[in-house]
């Protein structure tokens, strides 16, 4: 498939199946993204078939000459190492000052994030082959990832008799493997076992927050294009970069997804048709323990509309020694070991929060999984 009717592809299954039909006309209106050359990462390939309103590809030279407030996001192409001096600083402002995101790759963790955005995550000195490696979600539920998980387990990008969510994601010869400075401020998305056993590192997706402004520093491995990561690899890698604008957008012009988009699905799952003639993974019936993967209820499944089901009362977790260490706060702060604050959970679906999150997500008054309202 082209990267043209994958990214088709991926704009009509937002819209058909996982309530994000208001979200991408915002993209659609409102999104602008700048893609920044390098030497080896070529975002003409994918960028120029996202659904942004905005979509400008520049040279590295023509960095100091840029507005970058006028982004919502800008795609730093590695090396990065041909950006002037006089157009790094414009990063650190744009990203501290403006609040704007800023997604790097491969060989940028050394010749941007090190010098502009230091202290969080470095080079860990290995490089490694050219290789297809095997890659794992840390994070299914987190806004970067949304609808992955159910589409490579289910989906039309699953493999028959697969347990678990993964996929291929291709490393270019001398890529570089990410350390992590900082763990309490990093968030890793997305691993890879394989990497870590043979250059020491496993993280292939991570973010970053960076000053007061709601500013992000995204960083993957290796390239958006990726030729050699098959199928999968290539629908993983244009839902994460359009699900980053999709974000951004909705969260700058405060619009959302509506609650009844299926994305999430057990292993045992079965894929559903919608009117759009377009497949997508149905969300899991029954899951056997109440702190698994968390479900849409079952009434939510029916039909192609969307729509709030009812209320739901706020629950504290008594006995927290209960929770699977890798569950995840439905707001992706992490898990739940060794929590020393009171851990709450959705009375309709089960989704689990930190005492924090759940302040954050009582601003919605909405439950961020199955869209109930919050009784508390």
């Amino acid at each position: 498939m082209s990267w043209k009717d994958l990214y088709s592809e991926v704009k009509a299954k937002k819209m058909a199946a996982l309530g994000k039909t208001d979200v991408v006309k915002a993209v659609e209106k409102h999104g602008k993204i700048l893609a920044i050359r390098g030497k080896y990462e070529k975002p003409e390939k994918v960028i120029q078939y996202s659904y942004a309103s905005v979509k400008e590809i520049i040279s590295p030279g023509q960095v100091p000459k840029v507005d970058l407030a006028k982004y919502d996001v800008v795609l730093i192409g590695c090396p990065g190492s041909e950006i002037p001096k006089s157009g790094m600083s414009k990063f650190r402002d744009y990203v501290v000052n403006d609040g704007g995101w800023v997604l790097t790759t491969d060989w940028c963790l050394r010749t941007v994030i090190d010098d502009v955005f230091p202290g969080f995550i470095h080079w860990n000195g290995e490089k490694t082959d050219d290789a297809v490696v095997k890659c794992e979600l840390v994070d299914p539920h987190h806004p970067f990832l949304d609808g992955i998980y159910g589409e490579i387990m289910t989906g039309k990008y699953s493999t028959k008799g697969e347990k678990s969510p993964t996929f291929s994601w291709w490393l270019e010869d001398k890529s570089f493997p990410i350390t992590i400075i900082r763990p309490d401020l990093v968030k890793i998305l997305i691993r890879s076992s394989e990497i870590g056993n043979r250059w020491g590192k496993d993280p292939v997706l991570v973010y970053f927050d960076v000053g007061k402004t709601g500013g992000k520093v995204i960083h993957m491995i290796s390239h958006t294009h990726l030729q050699k990561g098959g199928s999968k690899g290539h629908f993983v890698s244009a839902m994460i970069l359009t699900n980053i604008l999709d974000e951004k957008v909705g969260i700058k012009h405060g619009v959302k997804k509506s609650s009844g988009g299926p994305q999430y699905t057990d292993y045992g799952g079965t894929a559903s048709s919608y009117s759009s003639g377009i497949e997508w993974a149905s969300p899991a019936q029954n899951t056997p323990n109440q702190f698994q993967q968390y479900d849409v209820p079952e009434s939510q499944s029916q039909g192609n509309t969307p729509e709030l089901f009812g209320t739901a009362q706020i629950e504290e977790v008594q006995d927290a020694k209960s929770i699977p260490s890798s569950q995840k706060c439905a707001l992706g702060d992490g898990n739940f070991v060794d929590s020393k604050e009171k851990i709450f959970k959705c009375g309709r679906c089960g989704t689990l929060y930190h005492e924090n999150c759940l302040s954050i997500q009582l601003q919605d008054g909405t439950c961020k999984i199955c869209g109930s309202i919050f009784l508390f």
